[in-house]
């Protein structure tokens, strides 16, 4: 599979006028991600992950693939945003049947209106599927992301609100089987979860939050507000002796997954 493409967007929640602006643009993926020096550990982000399915139960959107793929794609994801010494930690998954929040209107020629968000949001929680903890992010994988029509399984896609909950993400399976696919999933995903963070488009060079860039770096001013997000909540330090103690008897977890 030599095709990687990647689609980054942001939807800008004006909180006075209410008013939505949508920004986006296709670009090619690296070979490999490129991220800066990892920080230590402070925080931590939640995202409460939400597969769709048709109202029939059908069609389901795709995730992160196997048990195997979803742990590189979570471990690239902690490689981007360890460079802010946070940990991205996705709760097990719920599931939720809605043809509209899947796929819209259903028609594959036709842009889902960036507004289909605010609906899938407000729907999601009316139907109990979205966390009820206001600090966790609530992402939605669906087979049509709001702002898009059907795009091809060689992609992945996603639209965010800035400073506020909510995503609606697109994964393409044929990114799932090779590590520069994963790779591009986890950009889109983590580029979405910096908009919740409060992180609008830049056009910095290799920056994670340039739509353009094939680079995954975050600058100091990103880090901090990051860092001062709502959804970035402390970790809670392991005192050295429990450390210990937990390491001998092998049950000790690390906050950053590991790579397979």
């Amino acid at each position: 599979m030599n095709t990687k493409k990647q689609v980054k967007c942001s939807l800008v929640k004006n909180s006075l006028a209410g008013a939505l602006f949508f920004i986006g643009s296709v670009s090619s993926a690296a070979a490999a991600l490129l991220v800066g020096s990892s920080l230590p550990i402070t925080e931590a982000v939640n995202v409460q992950a939400i597969i769709v399915s048709d109202d029939g139960g059908a069609n389901t959107a795709e995730f992160f693939g196997d048990n195997i793929q979803q742990s590189i794609i979570e471990g690239f994801i902690d490689d981007i945003w360890a460079q802010a010494g946070i940990d991205i930690n996705f709760l097990p998954a719920n599931t939720w049947n809605s043809s509209f929040a899947n796929s819209g209107s259903g028609s594959s020629t036709v842009t889902r209106p960036t507004s289909d968000l605010n609906t899938i949001v407000a729907d999601g929680i009316a139907a109990g599927v979205a966390s009820a903890d206001p600090n966790v992010i609530n992402m939605y994988f669906v087979n049509v992301a709001a702002g898009f029509s059907l795009l091809s399984e060689n992609s992945a896609a996603g639209l965010a609100f800035v400073n506020d909950n909510g995503i609606t993400q697109y994964v393409g399976s044929n990114l799932l089987g090779f590590t520069g696919g994963q790779e591009v999933i986890a950009s889109v995903v983590a580029h979405e979860i910096g908009h919740n963070l409060g992180l609008g488009h830049t056009t910095e060079t290799d920056n994670l939050l340039n739509s353009g860039s094939d680079g995954q770096l975050l600058n100091a001013s990103q880090i901090s507000t990051a860092l001062a997000s709502d959804f970035s909540v402390a970790v809670v330090p392991v005192p050295p002796a429990l450390v210990l103690f937990l390491s001998g008897l092998g049950v000790l977890g690390f906050y950053r997954r590991k790579r397979i």
